[in-house]
């Protein structure tokens, strides 16, 4: 593909991403206002997955220098450094270039008055120069050990910087597109609005794994994730009109937001309240054994009135675990830390007056968004609970659709009036899950 767009005008390139940007935004449902860097992430991050073609096009002309120059035919490469030198030698007016001129040739630092043509090294340089805007630190390369090779900042990785040389020079162009794809996840995260719940949704893969998939996801769910997630739902406080009402239109609250609608309008307690159950529903499901189970009652032996969710009491070892669930709006990843913590200071008193009678206990949480956001400090609950990994790896991504969907039944049913719920349908009994 490379080697057709390299032929192909920026201002070509530019128009085609501009179209290619409407149309996945019409496939994800989201207006024209949305941010574009939904786009371009990854689908694991909760994005399309479609970098600009632009962007490829300066990623390809980087891996083609550098694999001419690190080619493993010694006679390849010999002729392609000759070739470089050629054409660097008239723009620093030297007849034999120094390895660190040529790099810095390669990085676009080295100017030139005058203009000699479109070779392989002026497009590597010129696509540098763009590339260094979206992957800061990116640097050519070379030594006398690695030869060529090139530093790219990995800051989501330890170390966080990857050298790419010619044994590992098949990986290049994917390391590139990784740092390019980052840098629009910063962009997308420093938006106060449509970045906050991305900052929660993209840790961990199973917030979105229906990106790639599609499993257990329904098209009515689709349709609204997107939007929900960016917070570009036609509510009273998200659309972007001066002088309207933005009062929540069935409770009179002041802002009629995601997150009020979501978790904090009291019409839809009973829905808020299932969306809380079924997470409950799903961990005592793929639990290996239920006889020592106690599920939102209170603990016999003490005089505490708090019922938590899920209570695990062994009388012969000694030994209780005392889980809470939690399903937050996502702002930002900051809100799923705080209620972890307000939900085991909660129990804490409960736990003392267990370690007071001989229990060793563990008090955790199971949070999860209101919009599928797996926490993944929730594995610590999970190996309280006895759950296999590989039942959790399926209950995860079946947690988190779960959520949008009830969550999406409460929007609509705010919005339109019309009942999503049918009253056998309300209350999920949790008795039956566990004698299961």
């Amino acid at each position: 593909m490379y080697s057709i767009v390299k032929y192909l005008k920026r201002k070509a390139l530019d128009e085609f991403d501009r179209n290619c940007k409407r149309v996945v935004k019409d496939i994800m449902n989201l207006p024209r206002r949305a941010s574009p860097e939904v786009v371009f992430i990854p689908s694991h991050r909760g994005g399309a997955n479609i970098p600009p073609l632009s962007d490829l096009a300066d990623v390809g002309s980087t891996v083609r220098a550098f694999k001419m120059l690190t080619c493993p035919d010694p006679v390849v490469r010999e002729v392609a450094e000759a070739s470089l030198r050629h054409v660097v030698a008239p723009v620093l007016e030297q007849k034999q270039p120094t390895q660190d001129q040529l790099c810095t040739y390669l990085f676009g630092e080295a100017t030139s008055k005058y203009s000699r043509g479109t070779t392989i090294w002026s497009a590597a340089r010129s696509a540098a120069r763009r590339l260094a805007a979206k992957i800061p630190g990116l640097q050519w390369l070379w030594s006398e050990e690695k030869l060529w090779s090139l530093s790219i900042p990995m800051p989501e990785r330890a170390p966080n910087r990857t050298i790419v040389d010619q044994a590992s020079r098949g990986d290049l162009h994917h390391y590139l597109r990784l740092g390019q794809q980052h840098k629009y996840f910063l962009q997308l995260l420093a938006k106060p609005d449509q970045g906050k719940v991305f900052d929660a949704s993209s840790l961990d893969p199973a917030s979105n794994h229906f990106m790639q998939s599609g499993m257990f996801t329904r098209f009515c769910d689709w349709n609204f994730v997107h939007r929900a997630r960016l917070g570009v739902l036609p509510l009273r406080a998200c659309v972007r009109v001066a002088n309207i009402d933005r009062r929540c239109r069935v409770c009179r609250y002041p802002e009629e937001t995601t997150a009020h609608v979501l978790c904090h309008c009291m019409r839809h307690s009973r829905a808020m309240n299932n969306r809380h159950r079924v997470v409950i529903k799903h961990l005592v499901s793929c639990m290996s054994d239920t006889s020592k189970l106690r599920i939102g009652k209170t603990v016999s032996g003490t005089n505490s009135r708090e019922k938590p969710d899920l209570v695990l009491l062994d009388k012969e070892k000694k030994q209780a675990a005392i889980i809470d669930v939690a399903c937050p709006f996502e702002n930002r990843y900051e809100a799923l830390v705080t209620k972890r913590e307000e939900k085991i200071h909660k129990y804490s008193p409960l736990a003392d007056v267990l370690r007071a009678d001989g229990y060793k206990v563990d008090v955790e949480a199971v949070v999860v968004g209101a919009l599928g956001s797996w926490d993944g400090s929730n594995e610590r609950a999970l190996a309280l609970l006895g759950i296999p990994a590989k039942k959790a790896k399926t209950m995860k991504k079946i947690i988190a659709l779960e959520l949008i969907t009830w969550s999406r039944d409460i929007y609509v049913e705010h919005v339109s009036r019309a009942r999503q719920l049918y009253e056998e349908d309300v209350v999920i009994c949790l008795d039956t899950v566990a004698s299961h």
